[in-house]
């Protein structure tokens, strides 16, 4: 969660720096496209979980 965090702050910062409306969009396309990743790899971790405990 760190990474994401990480992340997630620094595109905030670009974001409060955006000049145009093209660059707030951008920005928060890459915040949209970030909290995906980061929801699925949340799950990838959890389908894995739950597949090693149901092999075991």
């Amino acid at each position: 969660m760190e990474s994401y965090t990480k992340t997630m702050e620094i595109l905030h910062k670009k974001l409060l720096q955006a000049r145009t409306k093209d660059q707030e969009d951008r920005i928060v396309n890459l915040m949209l496209a970030e909290a995906r990743r980061y929801r699925k790899t949340e799950d990838l971790k959890l389908l894995d979980l739950k597949d090693s405990n149901s092999t075991a």
